[in-house]
């Protein structure tokens, strides 16, 4: 934990709504002895103002890790390095799944989370699993000393703390094997202090301030999200029932491919259709990104512009297989061919930090190719441009045909939901 408390105050700068429409992640850079940069710890941050402001742990966890992984990404914010990430006791005990790479991952206990045996054991099931362990502002007692045979770096308070008193806990905490990092470091004197005592990483103000990310992030509906959640958990799963219901959340859509696509997971390996992304993640990935959107506790986005993004999707994939263009794709198209209008920003600027595949990305792109002109037509038709469709290369039969299947397709899936 550096300076910025987590428990400023529980009051919200702004209104709601307008804070929404951005994702906000916090950057402060840990040093090692050399001052090179080793990692990074992700704070929760929700505006430009640089300051944690949260009564809920466990959301401001879930927020600040959907925010870092996928919405601005891991690689933008620390390019091949470590992310620190403060964990609430939820997702520590596997009550919330933790969706990040481990071996991109170390997990920060806080303080204030009560040493059980529970909490111990967990703790070794997630170092066997590969993440690593850091113990946040530790303070060495009887009830904490359980925490030495899981950490992997334990993290001191040097705030305001006598340097005697640092000398003693460095010693105490020496044996334990732990990589010892002294934390809100705030002089230059203080730095030299600590580096001629042993410690090893370093964080704190005198080094490097918390830097603010932000983005624009996709909005979630919550019910379908939860309708989903149940569908993935039903012991009959139907996995193209699963597809619908992706397909009708936009926004989980986008990050789903974005997941799969990852650099973290695959290397930036490209997937070209929800279906290769959902196979590659597997049911229980794609629960666990379900389960963090609902932690973070995101509300509903209008239910026709849902629709909307339905009739394009579909739309697209009948004109394809008419076309002989792989449908798939093309479904995936449609469907992220409303961004713009979602997320009120140029579509290019948004196709840029996705990593989709060349045929989806020709479509949205525009041009003359065919992949272009069945977005166009779609574009065209979903607006009631129709006088437009004649230059597109598809019979007004054939559009009608396939706006009309659409409809009712997306009729339906709304009403499932």
């Amino acid at each position: 934990m550096t300076q910025s408390r987590r428990r400023v105050s529980t009051a919200r700068p702004g209104p709601r709504a307008k804070r929404e429409l951005h994702a906000y992640v916090g950057r402060q850079a840990i040093f090692d002895r050399r001052l090179n940069v080793i990692g990074y710890e992700l704070l929760y941050r929700d505006s430009d103002e640089n300051r944690a402001r949260f009564d809920d742990v466990a959301k401001a966890s879930a927020t600040t890790m959907l925010n870092a992984f996928l919405e601005i990404g891991l690689d933008s914010l620390v390019g091949t390095l470590p992310a620190f990430v403060n964990m609430s006791a939820e997702f520590l005990l596997g009550d919330y799944p933790i969706p990040l790479p481990p071996e991109r991952t170390v997990i920060e206990v806080l303080e204030d989370i009560p040493v059980t045996p529970a909490l111990v054991q967990a703790l070794h099931d997630l170092r066997a699993r590969g993440f690593r362990i850091a113990l946040d502002d530790f303070v060495l007692t009887d009830a904490t000393r359980p925490l030495l045979s899981v950490a992997n770096i334990i993290k001191v308070n040097v705030l305001d703390v006598p340097r005697d008193e640092i000398a003693a806990q460095y010693a105490a905490l020496k044996p334990s094997g732990a990589t010892l990092l002294a934390e809100k470091i705030s002089t230059h004197e203080e730095h030299i202090f600590l580096r001629n005592l042993g410690f090893y990483y370093f964080q704190g103000y005198f080094l490097e301030m918390p830097l603010i990310a932000r983005t624009s992030r996709m909005p979630h509906d919550r019910s379908k999200l939860l309708r989903l959640l149940a569908t993935l958990y039903d012991k009959r799963l139907d996995l193209r029932s699963v597809e619908g219901l992706v397909a009708a959340e936009v926004g989980l859509g986008v990050r789903l491919l974005k997941v799969a696509s990852s650099a973290a997971l695959t290397r930036g390996a490209q997937i070209g259709s929800l279906q290769q992304a959902m196979a590659r993640l597997g049911v229980q990935q794609v629960a666990a990104l379900v389960v963090l959107i609902l932690a973070a506790g995101f509300d509903d986005k209008p239910l026709e512009l849902a629709r909307q993004v339905l009739i394009r999707a579909r739309m697209c994939e009948l004109l394809a297989r008419n076309a002989t263009i792989p449908a798939d794709e093309m479904f995936t198209a449609g469907l992220l061919s409303l961004l713009d209008a979602i997320l009120d920003r140029p579509l290019p600027e948004i196709l840029d930090q996705l990593p989709l595949s060349a045929l989806v990305r020709e479509a949205l792109q525009g041009g003359a190719s065919r992949p272009a002109r069945i977005v166009d037509t779609v574009r065209h038709q979903n607006r009631g441009e129709l006088a437009s469709l004649a230059g597109t290369g598809f019979t007004a039969q054939a559009v009608f045909v396939a706006w009309y299947d659409a409809l009712r397709w997306a009729d339906e899936i709304m009403r499932q939901l």
